[in-house]
């Protein structure tokens, strides 16, 4: 009789992992995904932020693994992003559009990974990583902070510890989500701060407004610059969050076995970036580290990966079947050294609405070298909102500068009305201050990104794909925009949110959870 080599082996490496599993010795490797909270993708130290010792911990990962020159995010505010990392779907397609749960009906990669034997635990922000409150209640464990400890490198590295040792108790690798809260609102130093109930630890290192660059697409002012410089602290007090944790990895004799993958959720809380498509609102510093498995030191600077690809790289890895419905590509063969030669060009990004339920949908194309965006809500009558208009620079850009300079007044009424179409040269113009979408030299390439958007949003249904075929049409997108809007307002008057109050009032005791057709 023939024997079947693989068949032999197989089997082998199976009774050898069940035999391991069964001594409390699972092979499988544990998975740690860290998260910072509205990180610009250049203010760490390895991709190219100038300021002295900023990222230590992150530099130090990046040199352990693999650094990602172009990653970005699908979604530039917070649940929206994190939602998109748990289901290997867009933020239209699983329904997490904006801050309210959702009834969502297919596995996400906790779920999977909890059916496939992994204790499954999150740090800080469960409910932004969670679509409904049934996947939130889920996580084998939860670590939780109050206001006062949530940027506090000790809190992190004590609450790691008892999840490793939650995780050795259940003989189960485990699957372990850390959201650390620094840099988002408010950052260190900030008026208002204790005010808001926050204690600060301090950075473990502090720069000085003359250490620190304003980013060009801000203009130059006092406030501004210490705004600015209070952002930066708080770069530094997640790096020593980041440090806290990877250390007792390290220490508890974890990090050889362990999957790394480092992200922010979006770009910094600051206009023209959080909560727009543009390259500082979605672009995010993206490391992968796996001793062993992954090469050390290396940097990929020809192919574009997003948080849409995390879920299926993570169950190529580990070997488990990969569910139909997702709408990311694993990148496992570029962690394995090689080239995806199917990988697109093109990433695609959206936001829909606020934390607090106004309805403002953006698409965005992004390559490595241009950045298409599409409005539909631009239609000259109805003004952007967004987190980063309630803080100092856009009050210094709106109601002090915009009297006396004219380019800053231009530039605030820009961010307030935009256009419907956006393109900008990135080589030239990495901070889009320059909107070339009536330039007939730029046309062919253009064309090439509007067409590869459209057929994303007829791919995955997007409900902005009637807005982007009237494009030039301003009648029907007031219509689009008058009928999202009213939608807006009964999720914000009928749905269980994430956020206890919304455009339209408390959301407390309400029970009704979104729900969308799957895709």
């Amino acid at each position: 009789m023939k024997l079947n080599l693989k068949l032999i082996i197989g089997a082998v490496l199976s009774f050898l992992a069940v035999t391991n599993v069964q001594a409390g010795k699972d092979p499988r490797p544990n998975i740690l995904l860290i998260t910072v909270d509205d990180m610009n993708w250049n203010s760490v130290g390895v991709y190219g932020q100038e300021l002295d010792n900023i990222t230590p911990n992150i530099d130090k990962l990046a040199a352990e693994g693999k650094r990602f020159q172009y990653a970005y995010v699908q979604s530039p505010n917070c649940s929206p992003s994190r939602g998109v990392i748990q289901t290997g779907k867009y933020p239209h397609s699983s329904g997490m559009r904006g801050f309210y749960y959702v009834d969502y009906k297919d596995m996400t990669l906790q779920s999977v990974l909890s059916d496939h034997g992994y204790f499954t635990a999150v740090l800080n922000k469960a409910t932004d990583t969670s679509l409904s409150p049934k996947m939130e209640y889920a996580w084998d464990f939860k670590g939780k902070f109050k206001k006062d400890g949530k940027r506090n490198p000790l809190n992190y590295s004590s609450t790691f510890e008892e999840i490793l040792a939650a995780s050795d108790d259940s003989g189960k690798p485990f699957y372990c989500v850390v959201n650390i809260a620094d840099p988002h609102k408010l950052f260190y130093n900030d008026p208002g701060t204790k005010k808001e109930g926050y204690i600060d630890p301090t950075p473990s290192k502090l720069y000085k407004n003359s250490e620190v660059t304003i980013p060009d697409f801000l203009p130059n002012h006092p406030k501004i610059k210490q705004e600015v410089t209070n952002y930066y602290n708080s770069v530094k007090r997640a790096d020593d969050c980041m440090g806290a944790v990877m250390s007792v990895l390290e220490e508890k004799g974890k990090k050889e076995n362990t999957i790394v993958i480092f992200l922010s959720d979006h770009g910094m809380a600051l206009p023209f970036a959080k909560s727009s498509c543009y390259e500082n609102g979605v672009r995010t510093p993206f490391i992968v580290s796996w001793p062993g498995n992954i090469k050390a030191n290396s940097v990929v600077k020809d192919q574009l990966v997003s948080a849409v690809d995390v879920m299926p790289t993570l169950l190529e890895i580990l070997g488990i079947d990969e569910p139909d419905y997702l709408q990311g590509r694993s990148f496992k063969t570029i962690l394995d050294g090689r080239k995806d030669k199917g990988r697109s060009e093109y990433v695609f990004t959206e936001f829909n609405e606020n934390a607090g339920g106004i309805a403002r949908p953006i698409r965005g194309v992004l390559s490595s070298k241009y950045n298409y965006v599409f409005n539909p809500w631009s239609t000259g009558e109805i003004e952007f909102v967004s987190a980063a208009m309630y803080h100092t620079s856009y009050k210094v850009m709106a109601n002090i500068l915009s009297k006396n300079d004219p380019a800053v007044k231009e530039r605030v009424n820009y961010l307030k009305y935009r256009r419907v179409e956006e393109f900008y040269d990135l080589e030239k113009d990495p901070d889009a201050l320059h909107n070339l979408i009536d330039d007939p030299q730029y046309q062919e390439e253009i064309n090439k990104m509007r067409n590869a958007l459209e057929g994303w949003m007829k791919e995955t249904g997007d409900y902005t794909l009637f807005a982007f075929q009237n494009r030039n049409n301003n009648d029907a997108l007031k219509s689009f925009m008058k009928e999202e809007e009213a939608q807006a307002k009964l999720r914000a008057t009928t749905l269980k949110w994430k956020r206890y109050k919304n455009s339209e009032g408390p959301t407390k005791k309400r029970t009704k959870l979104y729900t969308i057709s799957s895709k």
